[in-house]
């Protein structure tokens, strides 16, 4: 898979030791490629540097769990067997399914993890998105389709006398789940809780697209984060400042290709079957990573009128949308109201 750069920003203040003997308000970083993308750890307290190698090592844990490009991940394999026997998960693999079906309820089915069918029909499979022919004909289209329904995608958690037994199943062959809607989120809120299990209770975690914060900077203040414009690589929206929640910014220019003059980017509407083409970009505010993850996705199919409604209906969410006629649209909840495009 091809290495993308992050969608948002993260602005820092230097890394300095403030004169404590144990070092415990320096700020103490590192940065590597994971998840398709380059991820950065920021911390400081106690122990950060052991903390922060322990939650890249979480990361590389989960995401082995997760990643449908892994043909050894749980994630694979449930692919692998679509339409046969339940496959057997990890607890992880088995909360990330559950809190991403939650949302394609939620969103009506705008968001749907068996996506993976169209992704790959409209050429999003391969390290360098494109179709060499012509684009999908109707039929093609109807048939991918009817492999695209997470509802078809079986949950089994029940616990017998040696504990929990969990397994998956989806339910027709030829289904595919990918989780580049969720997974990020999920791992980065994995890497969270690592780091507050070793009292590390200010952090930040970039990992592409999605920017989970916990607690401040070294000097009291908040973490700042800017979203990128969809339209000029090194100009931003806005700022934000970002204290216990996370963000997450899905866009038409993560991946894309023109054919014939259109643009057509990896996110699919999984109701039509055709790429979205009335979005540039979607960002979501929200607790957890992997919810403002999942959400940013389902906006971005639901366009700005639902996508505010499901937002306004969400306690603790805030969003901001561009759509293709570069249209500010942004929840109530969102927190800053200057926005330049």
């Amino acid at each position: 898979m091809k290495t993308f750069v992050s969608v948002l920003f993260v602005f820092f203040t230097a890394q300095v030791c403030w004169g404590d003997s144990d070092n415990t308000t320096r700020l103490v970083s590192e940065h590597r490629p994971l998840l398709h993308t380059f991820v950065e750890i920021k911390a400081w307290g106690n122990g950060a540097p052991e903390a922060i190698q322990a939650a890249f090592a979480e990361m590389e844990r989960v995401n082995s769990l997760l990643n449908n490009y892994d043909p050894e991940s749980e994630i694979s394999r449930i692919n692998n067997a679509a339409g046969g026997a339940p496959i057997p998960v990890s607890k992880e693999t088995m909360e990330a399914l559950r809190i991403a079906f939650r949302f394609g309820e939620l969103s009506g089915g705008a968001l749907d993890i068996t996506i993976g069918p169209l992704l790959k029909l409209w050429g999003f499979t391969s390290e360098e998105p494109g179709l060499a022919g012509s684009e999908p004909k109707r039929s093609a289209l109807r048939a991918a389709k009817k492999l695209v329904n997470f509802r078809k995608l079986e949950l089994c958690e029940v616990y017998e006398k040696d504990g929990w037994v969990r397994s998956a199943r989806l339910a027709q062959q030829g289904m595919w789940i990918d989780v580049g809607s969720f997974s990020k989120g999920y791992v980065a809120d994995r890497a969270l809780e690592v780091l507050q299990q070793r009292g590390i209770t200010n952090a930040l975690i970039a990992a592409g697209g999605t920017i989970c914060a916990r607690g401040v900077k070294p000097d009291g203040s908040p973490w700042k984060v800017a979203v990128r414009h969809p339209r000029k690589e090194d100009s931003f929206l806005t700022f934000i400042t970002l204290r216990d929640a996370a963000i997450s910014t899905s866009g038409d220019y993560e991946r894309f290709y023109e054919k014939k003059g259109k643009r057509r980017g990896h996110i699919i509407d999984p109701r039509t079957g055709m790429p979205v083409e009335r979005m540039q970009s979607v960002s979501v505010i929200a607790e957890k990573g992997i919810d403002s993850d999942a959400l940013s996705t389902a906006l971005f199919v639901l366009g700005p009128e639902k996508g505010i409604a499901l937002i306004d209906s969400l306690p603790g969410t805030a969003a901001l949308l561009v759509t293709h006629d570069s249209s500010i649209v942004m929840s109530q909840s969102w927190p800053e109201k200057i926005v330049i495009y």
